[in-house]
């Protein structure tokens, strides 16, 4: 997996070959069509191990500290080469299908899962929330994006700045007063 990690983001989808992982991982062709008979087959695994870095149970008891939480999370699992490759299956997924299920399976809907539980949970502490799971998945999976995208063009780089997390968390549990139950908290 680290070598079809590392293609992709050195390579891209369109030239990620089964030929060129098993050079980059040191195996023959036939010992990695084993395990994953197709290059389909070996982006099913990447997005599945893409998926389970993204398990994460987050309770800090109150909203904001969740989603500043969840944004932590996100910034160190998709820094780096998981992040430049989620950009490259992205780019290729407007193509194709199926990988636009695998991405979003592996990407969307873990964050979509996430969100609504926070969300859930900031109702049941009686928080006025308006937000949708599925429109912040959206805001959040695009900030993530865009931030890995076009880091090389930006001063700072990073994925997550505080700017960004002051932005999202407005955007998403409203302004201060109204995610701490109203009470100026």
């Amino acid at each position: 997996m680290d070598a079809v990690l590392s293609l992709l983001a050195d390579e891209g989808y369109a030239r990620l070959t089964t030929a060129l992982v098993a050079k980059r991982a040191g195996v023959s062709t036939a010992t990695l069509y084993r395990r994953w008979p197709s290059k389909r087959d070996l982006l099913l695994s990447a997005a599945e191990q893409i998926a389970e870095s993204e398990s994460a149970d987050i309770d800090t008891g109150s909203t904001e500290g969740d989603l500043r939480e969840l944004f932590a999370h996100k910034r160190r699992v998709l820094s780096g080469r998981i992040g430049a490759t989620l950009v490259a299956l992205v780019g290729e997924s407007a193509h194709d299908p199926e990988l636009a299920a695998i991405v979003r399976a592996s990407i969307f809907d873990p964050t979509r899962e996430h969100l609504a539980t926070i969300l859930d949970r900031a109702r049941a502490r009686c928080e006025q929330m308006s937000a949708d799971a599925t429109a912040a998945a959206h805001i959040v999976v695009g900030s993530i994006l865009a931030r890995v995208a076009f880091a090389s063009t930006e001063s700072d780089g990073g994925l997550f700045t505080e700017s960004d997390v002051v932005l999202l968390v407005q955007a998403i549990a409203g302004p201060r007063d109204q995610h701490s139950g109203g009470t100026g908290r």
